[in-house]
């Protein structure tokens, strides 16, 4: 029985890479066959281009082509939402650039938003989220404060989250959703990109207040702490990998290789390079590159697995290697075996139990930072209405959206005693024990298990009001 996981078993794969392997005629034959004897219907051919995020690229393909109108067709509803996601994107960064520059914040953008500017036609890079990156937690929430005076809300299905390294150095992400047209907003923040549970991929700093991509080389670490999280390689971790790989050094190749090792990620890597150069034209340079990341890699009898959509949904495999990464991703940290293997059945439990926010008569225990363990920051607004109506208010929470500032009238580093950093006098506050975490007039409410007890969400409220 023939192997359907496999890229060659999917001709439509080559639709969706920016430079495929085979003509699109001779392409769109094979599609055109397995259409035929019933193998795969021609909306599930159109679907596994959708979850590869590369509607507009195959689209791109077809326009050329004398016999793709039926593909094309399949693809009409996802090109306008493309074209409409990409419209919410450009007003999304358009407004991050002017709060970066406005606060003095050095914002990279990261994922997408840096890799498409390699593209032959950058407007053929999908983008779901805004990606960006800023150095510290202070520059996080300082963005994250003026994006909701401008209509966004925080995530309440993604809450902001925090971490610390070995050395204390905090990291984490905040995620936002934005008002109608524009796109929702992912902030990380801290010395790398966080993959899996203690992976960090390092990223340089960013030293230019406003919005600027990633450099291409830097960005391949992103990329790959993204994709190593899901289950399957998508085309377009393929085309980021095709793309730099036309640039990168011998240099700029071992380090990624080494990371990648670091963070367990090796095998991920060798796996994208290994999809590059089945379904897409390269030249000698971009081979070596990729056979340079292959040999990196460990040892694989088995073959990468594509998003092709065709399989059951795997969250328990998610999990499952999730947590085996962890013990790996640990010993780049401590050499200590009791170390590594509490940090595995952190993991799990952290990866396995339910951990919604929910309020309960439990006792207020001290939240201390502590290496690798992820703290949960919880809008106070939305810990009162969980109190008040239940755990499943949840879904129904309208957001936590600011009141527009005033405009200020001196430079962002004077006004209001804020820095460079667009801090405001006093910066971040953690209450005793790490409870709550106060920024400006937002007061969030820490959780590491989804336990919010009702004490600390009573008391602060009434602080609050």
């Amino acid at each position: 029985m023939p192997d359907t996981r496999v890229p060659a078993a999917f001709p439509e794969l080559q639709m969706g890479v920016l430079v495929p392997a085979s003509p699109i005629a001779e392409t769109l034959d094979r599609i055109a066959s397995l259409v035929r004897r019933g193998e795969r219907p021609l909306d599930r051919v159109a679907d596994v281009i959708r979850r590869n995020r590369v509607v507009l690229i195959a689209a791109d393909h077809l326009a050329t082509a004398s016999d793709g109108a039926e593909l094309a067709r399949e693809l009409e509803p996802f090109v306008a939402e493309r074209i409409r996601r990409a419209a919410a994107q450009d007003a999304a960064t358009g407004l991050l650039d002017r709060l970066g520059t406005e606060l003095g914040i050095p914002v990279w953008g990261i994922k997408g938003l840096s890799s498409r500017a390699d593209y032959p036609e950058p407007k053929l890079r999908e983008l779901r989220d805004a990606d960006v990156c800023v150095a510290g937690a202070e520059e996080a929430l300082a963005l994250a404060d003026r994006l909701r005076r401008h209509g966004y809300r925080t995530d309440h299905g993604e809450l902001p989250w925090i971490k610390q390294t070995t050395d204390r150095r905090p990291y984490g992400q905040y995620k936002l959703t934005g008002p109608s047209g524009f796109a929702a907003v992912d902030i990380h923040f801290g010395p790398g990109y966080s993959t899996g549970h203690c992976g960090l991929l390092p990223l340089p700093a960013p030293t230019e207040p406003g919005l600027r991509p990633l450099p291409q080389v830097a960005n391949l670490r992103p990329m790959l702490g993204n994709s190593g999280g899901d289950v399957h390689i998508t085309l377009k971790d393929v085309n980021d990998l095709w793309v730099a790989a036309r640039t990168l050094g011998p240099a700029e190749v071992g380090a990624l290789a080494a990371d990648a090792r670091t963070a367990v990620l090796g095998g991920h890597l060798a796996d994208i390079a290994r999809v590059v150069l089945e379904i897409t034209r390269t030249d000698a340079g971009q081979r070596e590159v990729l056979e340079a990341l292959i040999a990196a890699g460990p040892r694989r009898a088995a073959r990468p697995v594509v998003a092709t959509g065709l399989m059951a949904r795997t969250a328990p495999v998610r999990v499952l290697r999730t947590t085996g990464r962890t013990f790996g991703q640990a010993g780049a940290h401590t050499r200590s075996l009791p170390a590594r293997a509490g940090a595995v059945l952190g993991a799990l439990a952290f990866y396995a139990l339910p951990t919604r926010p929910r309020v309960v008569a439990a006792p207020a225990l001290s939240r201390r930072p502590a290496p690798w363990r992820c703290v949960r920051l919880v809008p106070l607004e939305l810990a009162r209405t969980l109190d008040r109506e239940g755990t499943d208010a949840g879904d129904r929470w309208p957001g936590d959206r600011l009141t527009p500032a005033a405009a200020p009238t001196t430079p962002a580093s004077d006004a209001e005693g804020r820095t460079g950093s667009g801090a405001p006098e006093g910066g971040l506050r953690w209450s005793a024990g790490h409870r709550t975490l106060t920024y400006g007039s937002s007061v969030f409410v820490s959780t590491v298990w989804g336990v919010l007890p009702r004490a600390v969400v009573r008391a602060t409220g009434k602080a609050g009001r």
